[in-house]
C-alpha cells in the first residue's frame, strides 16, 4: 500500500551554544488508510516526531515525503499548502475560534483553500451529522462540552477531505467515556473515508499499528524493516 508520510533518516536538535538533540536517525513509513499510535514516556520526543510529520518543524537533517511530494526544499508557502491539502491536524486542547458557531469553526480550513462554499458547507453538515453535532451547528463553541467540542475540532480536520490527520494526545483532556468515544469516531472515519491517522497517545489499547519511541529513537518491531533510501 502506498505511503502517505516518509520519513528518512530525520534528525533533530534545539539550541546553537547549548544543542540538545530530541530524535536520533528516524526511518518510518506511514500507509495509506492505517491507524498508528505513538506512544513513549514524556520527554521522548512524540510531539518534535508529530510536528516534523506535519511539517511543522523542520528537521536538522533528513528527508520528510508528504504523499509522494518531498518537502526538503519547498518554501513556507508551499508547505502551508501542501498540510492544507494533505492533513488535518486534531490537538488535546482543540483551539476552536470562540467568536463563531460550530459551522463556522468547521468550515475555518476551507476558507483557505477557497472551495466552492456550498459544496463545502454541505460536507460540513454531513460531518456534523456523522459526529451527532448537526443540531448544535448554530451553537456557540462554548456552549458545548469538552467532548462536543473535541468532535467540532474532528469535523475541522476532516473539511478539506485530507489524506492523513494527525492527532496530538486528543483525548488528554477528556474524561474515559468521551476518549472512548473519540477513538471510536477516528476508526468510524477512517473505514468510511480511508483517512490515515497518526495518534500521540498514551492509551495502549488503542487498535491499530503501534510505534514506540523512547529516548528520541523508534523502537520497532522486528518484523518491519527500515524504509529504502530511495529518495532525492
Amino acid at each position: 500500500m502506498p505511503n502517505v508520510i516518509e520519513l528518512i533518516d530525520i534528525n533533530k536538535t534545539y539550541g546553537t551554544r547549548v544543542k540538545s538533540q530530541i530524535l536520533y536517525d528516524i526511518n518510518l513509513e506511514i500507509e495509506e488508510h492505517s491507524i498508528n499510535s505513538v506512544i513513549g514516556a514524556s520527554g521522548s520526543g512524540k510531539t518534535t516526531l508529530l510536528n516534523i510529520m506535519g511539517i511543522l518543524d523542520r528537521p536538522t537533517c533528513g528527508e520528510v515525503v508528504i504523499d509522494g511530494s518531498n518537502t526538503k526544499n519547498m518554501t513556507q508557502c508551499k508547505l502551508a499548502k501542501l498540510r492544507n491539502q494533505a492533513m488535518g491536524f486534531i490537538f488535546q486542547f482543540h483551539f476552536l475560534l470562540q467568536e463563531f458557531n460550530v459551522l463556522d469553526n468547521v468550515l475555518m480550513p476551507s476558507e483557505i483553500q477557497r472551495n466552492n462554499r456550498s459544496e463545502v458547507k454541505e460536507r460540513a453538515n454531513r460531518l456534523l451529522d456523522m459526529l451527532g453535532l448537526y443540531k448544535y451547528r448554530r451553537y456557540n463553541v462554548l456552549d458545548l462540552s469538552g467532548g462536543q467540542q473535541q468532535r467540532v475540532a474532528i469535523a475541522r480536520s476532516l473539511i478539506n477531505n485530507p489524506k492523513i490527520i494527525l492527532a496530538d494526545e486528543p483525548t488528554g483532556n477528556l474524561d474515559l467515556h468521551s476518549s472512548e468515544d473519540v477513538y471510536n469516531i477516528f476508526k468510524q472515519m477512517n473505514k468510511e473515508y480511508g483517512v490515515a491517522f497518526v495518534i500521540v497517545t498514551h492509551d495502549k489499547h488503542l487498535a491499530g499499528r503501534v510505534i514506540r519511541i523512547q529516548d528520541g529513537k523508534i523502537m520497532l518491531p522486528h518484523n518491519e524493516s527500515r524504509i529504502q533510501k530511495s529518495h532525492t
